[in-house]
């Protein structure tokens, strides 16, 4: 596979630990910037895991969120100040929490009966009773403020509509039923008369509101950008919710009219924000921020402000609910906790004290098999057959490019001499799979801190409900007509959401400790004209080194000194800060890029 490289944009290819860079999670956001710029119950996580940094106005109330931790989708409680994430679920299948509007009851969905169903509990985690019983998904629910009915979205009409049912089950109805289009993540308002959520039926994401009695249906956004994910403020006044109308997915906070969204005001400026949630007293939003490596959630003032980042990075949180509650949530669910803690999904054997490049047999590479440093293939091999049981198809049996030799001097076109393939821990992944006449493989395009990465979902080989999840993000069509014809030098367009089942390769691919990187973008080579420069299937595992440190690994300091000698490379056009920033020893009289270290 083509991996040309142009220093200047591809610094993220490097392990995060590389390079000092400032993030929100460090370094907080601008006021007002100018521009876009348990055995039996699980044992609780050390408060050092929840990090809040200290604000002026108090943190009142309790958090109840989803996060992915080694491998297992579980529900936690928290306070907002800081203190012991509370397990409230141990089954490693459950997201999307929804709080009563007076915190006793918490509703969710849960795949732990074999496919997506809503499920409600106490809000300590205990009485847990199950709802929906479908074949296919149902999910996001929301509560009405009298708590007696829950609106959730479910595939059952085979694309995603907006439902209401009784909170004991019964009476379950489509309210979006004529819609053609993904309809999902309703948010009941606070005096019951609207439900919104997001709708794709107009061919961009908007957000509509529609009586509970289905009878009458709004568009609320009415613009050419993607609005969605809405959450209605305490007093119902006002709709936090995403939009790209910036051109950078950030949070909008804007006044509720029947008419529509008035006074839309920006109050993040971090890259690609999700799913927002107030705080009690309508003072604060938290919302979930994706990183190319991570998935922290944060808390800003709903005026906009400094942010405080929640967690270390250890979880990756998903969507977050927050309840008036003042008693602290503690988890008193052993009767729905049963033996002993749940285990890792995503564990693998350590791998052996000295490095070296291991075949494997069983993963074709054309025209017949490759090689990866025994550093890195049992996460690899792990990866790959849990990717084959979420997905029921081996995805990752066949590669389009694995380890490559190394070449002393100048290589040719389409070679990277600095490329991370050459320490046996990167690979490439098809790029195609199609079956019956449908694409078993889609990409959603992510822009996130100024550079575009590419998540990669994999169709469900059996589309009965049992594995996956339906879309609600467009993938992005990049095919030859799309790139020159229809958007030229845009480097595609998105397409339409295709109904069916899911799931998130790129999700499964951290959680063993293999990163995407980001599309190149510069002046001599960007992926808007070049559809080799997307690299949305090119995956390594630094384990934290720099690129020379990898390749120490493999290869004698003889050896590498031959092919990467500083000199050599630069004049080969390689630039001193890169080289640098790769960990390429320097001579004494090299400039000041060499005092950066790896």
């Amino acid at each position: 596979m083509k991996s040309k490289f142009s220093p200047r944009w591809k610094i993220l290819q490097l392990p995060m630990t590389a390079l000092a860079l400032c993030t929100l999670a460090a370094c907080g956001s601008p006021a007002a910037p100018t521009a876009p710029a348990n055995p039996s119950v699980p044992t609780s996580v050390p408060a050092a895991a929840l990090t809040v940094r200290p604000t002026a106005a108090p943190l009142t109330g309790q958090l109840v969120f989803a996060a992915q931790r080694d491998g297992r989708w579980d529900l936690y409680a928290a306070s907002p100040r800081g203190g012991d994430w509370q397990p409230l679920t141990n089954d490693g299948a459950s997201r999307a929490p929804a709080l009563s509007r007076d915190g006793a009851q918490i509703a969710f969905e849960s795949h732990r009966d074999g496919n997506w169903e809503i499920y409600t509990m106490r809000a300590d985690g205990s009485r847990v009773a199950r709802l929906t019983r479908d074949a296919a998904f149902d999910g996001e629910p929301a509560w009405s403020p009298d708590g007696k009915q829950i609106a959730f979205a479910s595939a059952r009409q085979t694309d995603l509509d907006i439902w209401v049912m009784n909170a004991d089950g019964t009476n379950v109805r489509d309210l979006t039923a004529k819609s053609p289009a993904a309809d999902f993540a309703p948010a009941w308002s606070p005096d019951g008369q609207w439900i919104a959520f997001t709708s794709w039926r107009t061919g961009t994401a908007q957000i509509f509101s529609v009586s509970p009695d289905g009878t009458q249906t709004i568009n609320l956004s009415q613009n050419k950008s993607d609005d969605q994910s809405p959450a209605w403020s305490p007093d119902g006044k006002q709709l936090a919710f995403v939009s790209d109308r910036d051109g950078q997915r950030a949070i909008y906070v804007a006044d509720f009219s029947a008419a529509g969204l008035q006074n839309a005001r920006r109050i993040t400026y971090a890259g690609w924000d999700d799913r927002p949630a107030w705080s009690p007293d309508g003072k604060f939003i938290v919302f979930v921020s994706a990183r190319p490596t991570r998935q922290p959630a944060y808390i800003v003032p709903a005026s906009g402000g400094t942010l405080r980042a929640l967690g270390d990075g250890s979880m990756e949180i998903q969507s977050v609910a927050w309840t008036n509650s003042a008693a602290p949530i503690t988890a008193n669910n052993t009767a729905t906790l049963p033996g002993s803690p749940p285990k890792a999904l995503n564990t693998f054997p350590p791998a052996p004290a000295a490095a070296v490049l291991v075949p494997l047999k069983d993963v074709y590479l054309a025209p017949s098999y490759g090689q990866m440093s025994n550093q890195v293939s049992g996460s690899f091999e792990a990866l790959r057959a849990r990717v084959k049981v979420e997905a029921g198809w081996d995805f990752l049996g066949t590669l389009s490019d694995m380890t490559r030799q190394l070449v002393v001097g100048q290589c040719g076109e389409g070679c990277d001499v600095l490329s991370w393939h050459k320490s046996g821990r990167a690979v490439d992944t098809r790029l195609e799979v199609n079956r019956a006449g449908a694409s078993m493989i889609e990409i959603v395009r992510e822009d996130q801190l100024g550079e575009t990465y590419w998540r990669i979902y994999l169709r469900a080989a059996v589309q009965d409900g049992t594995l996956g999840k339906p879309l609600t993000e467009p993938p992005w069509d990049w095919t030859h007509q799309a790139r020159w014809q229809i958007a030229p030098n845009q480097g595609g367009v998105k397409k339409p959401i295709p109904t069916g089942y899911y799931i998130d390769f790129t999700d499964l691919a951290q959680q063993y400790g293999w990163q995407r990187i980001s599309s190149y973008d510069s002046p001599t080579l960007s992926w808007k004209t070049d559809a080799t420069a997307m690299e949305f299937w090119h995956y390594q595992k630094t384990d934290g080194l720099v690129w020379y440190a990898a390749l120490r690994e493999l290869y004698s300091e003889q050896t590498l000194a031959q092919a990467f000698g500083w000199n050599a490379l630069l004049a080969q056009k390689h630039d001193e800060y890169l080289l640098a920033l790769k960990g390429v020893p320097a001579p004494p009289n090299a400039w000041r890029w060499a005092a950066l270290g790896p």
